[in-house]
């Protein structure tokens, strides 16, 4: 039997044809043979990784983890495909256990047709995680999906108004006996009237279902059969808006309530004075945030719940109608909680526009976070917020942050406040927040561009004065991302040792990101009196300001850091 090499003597490009091509045949076919056992080889050296002593349930459960990622990774999603396809590709051990796993395939997508029905079939009967966005084709890809609506775990549904009757068709057409989350949001313009969502949705069988999300729909405010719900949320209507009597009415179907969340329903009637209701207990509820309407529409509805204590409330108002209309408000907050309002210790004031600001209260010293909205605090210790979005002619004025203070926690002793985004605020500001906040121990200022005159000026002191000494507890002052103006740094060095002369001492004195009209000499100044300096620094050292002279730029800072 000849060999390769017997084959290869003496034939060259320029041997006859046949001979060629034949040894060319052999090489090729000798080339495969090799291929395929280097390929066995490798198969049999990646089974003995350590990786395959894992037993199956434990490579599931790994892989569970991954598959957890679907909606914050690209990778093949963007055509469809499921995350878990990926694992398929990695070997055949991995293939076969992900092919036989139907958890793996429960998230669908309604993006593309062609992973649609295979999604489908490999899940088998496991509950299905089902999202739907328009404009992907309604009939090729979410009325497959409803097919199986009695598997599906978790429906969200965003669509445009001209789909939405055909959807509450197809939600209508047979019980959800697993459903436990629902949402349902309408994007896009509203030409015409849309088909509420009633108690015919799900054939009225929906047994499991514990949370619901509407944003824009069409609502009866009829419903009995989401009896067992933890979370509801409706973030405006394109049909009638309920009245308080219709909306109590409604919660009182909820007694297991957690979560409840109302928000773009800003023209909810109020009750009359007159009118009578019995109050609906939600002894359950942990946070409730509230957008529809005045402080009075809002006591209205306080007055008529029920609630335990330690609820989160978050408000948003758009029109402001004095201080009797806030202390009617608080004082029915209290009277729904059987008790007065939780011990707060810190305020946080944030400005999101010319007109818009958030007011949040803490029960520790310092926010866990930087969570800057009302709408759902992020953090268990934040009892209250409330966000004002007022008309750009109502000229709030920021001292309204020290008047809520005084209604809402009137028995707190605020020990720290935190200021964002205020810009140059008035001596006037900082003098009527001394009067109500003699226990103030930290000011934390973040974002004042410009200046911090009014600051400066409320904390000084002089004989001719008639007031006595601005938050006389004060012991941190904390600046950060805040520019000082002219003579600013000299001034404020000025007042700390001021105080300090009158001892009332400044401990601890931290700057982050003040990066304009302040230089490592000046520093070394509010040193000098007493207090503690903590700087985010200067990349150049003493000698290179001393050759700029005085006043050296100060555009060679560090890159500023956040303090916490």
């Amino acid at each position: 039997m000849s060999t390769l090499s017997d084959l290869l003597v003496n034939v060259t490009p320029r041997s006859p044809t046949a001979l060629v091509e034949r040894c060319r045949a052999r090489i090729d076919q000798d080339l495969a043979v090799l291929a395929e056992s280097m390929r066995v080889l490798h198969s049999c050296r990646n089974g003995l990784a350590r990786i395959f002593c894992l037993p199956p349930e434990i490579l599931v459960t790994v892989f569970s983890h991954f598959a957890s990622f679907e909606d914050h990774t690209s990778t093949s999603h963007h055509r469809g495909a499921p995350i878990c396809l990926i694992l398929t590709h990695v070997c055949k051990h991995w293939r076969q256990l992900v092919l036989d796993c139907p958890t793996f395939w429960t998230s669908v997508s309604c993006v593309s047709p062609r992973w649609l029905g295979i999604m489908l079939e490999r899940s088998k009967d496991a509950h299905l995680v089902a999202t739907y966005h328009a404009p992907v084709s309604l009939r090729g890809c979410l009325e497959p999906v409803l097919s199986h609506l009695s598997r599906i775990k978790v429906l969200k549904i965003c669509s445009v108004s001209a789909d939405v009757d055909r959807i509450m068709e197809l939600l209508s057409l047979q019980p959800a006996p697993s459903l436990k989350i629902f949402e349902f949001a309408v994007i896009g313009n509203v030409h015409h009237s849309l088909m509420p969502i009633s108690d015919t949705i799900f054939q009225g069988q929906v047994p499991l279902l514990q949370s619901i999300a509407f944003v824009l729909c069409s609502l009866s405010w009829t419903w009995s059969i989401f009896s067992g719900l933890r979370s509801f949320s409706v973030r405006g209507t394109t049909g009638t808006l309920p009245t308080l009597a219709q909306l109590m009415s409604t919660l009182r179907y909820m007694p297991d309530l957690e979560q409840l969340t109302l928000q773009w329903l800003s023209t909810v009637t109020p009750f009359g004075d007159t009118e009578l209701c019995d109050k609906v207990p939600l002894i359950q509820l942990k946070s409730i945030a509230l957008d529809i309407g005045t402080p009075k529409t809002i006591r209205s509805l306080f007055d008529r719940l029920v609630l335990p204590a330690g609820v989160k409330i978050a408000l948003h108002f758009s029109q402001i109608e004095g201080s009797q209309s806030f202390f009617d408000l608080f004082s029915a907050m209290d009277r729904a909680f059987g008790g007065p309002s939780p011990f707060v210790r810190s305020l946080r004031a944030i400005r999101i526009s010319n007109n818009g600001f958030v007011v949040q209260f803490c029960t520790s010293m310092a926010f866990k976070s930087h969570y800057h909205y009302s709408w759902n605090p992020a953090e268990d210790d934040i009892p209250l917020s409330i966000q004002f979005t007022c008309n750009p002619l109502a000229h709030v004025q920021s001292t309204i942050i020290f008047e809520l203070c005084r209604i809402a926690s009137p028995r707190a002793r605020i020990h720290s406040m935190f200021l964002e985004l205020f810009y140059d605020l008035p001596e006037f500001f900082w003098r009527t927040g001394s009067a109500d906040l003699l226990d103030l121990q930290i000011i934390h200022l973040t974002g004042s561009r410009n200046s911090i005159r009014g600051l400066i000026e409320a904390l000084s002191f002089d004989d001719t004065q008639v007031t006595g000494l601005a938050y006389p507890s004060l012991r941190v002052l904390e600046l950060e991302d805040t520019n000082f103006g002219d003579h600013e740094p000299e001034d404020l060095q000025h007042v700390i040792k001021q105080r300090a002369e009158r001892g009332t001492y400044l401990h601890e004195l931290r700057l982050a990101g003040c990066m304009k009209n302040l230089t490592a000499g000046q520093v070394r100044l509010f040193e000098e009196t007493g207090v503690n300096v903590d700087w985010d620094g200067h990349k150049d050292d003493h000698e290179t300001c001393t050759k700029a002279g005085p006043g050296c730029s100060t555009t060679n800072y560090t890159t500023p850091g956040r303090l916490f």
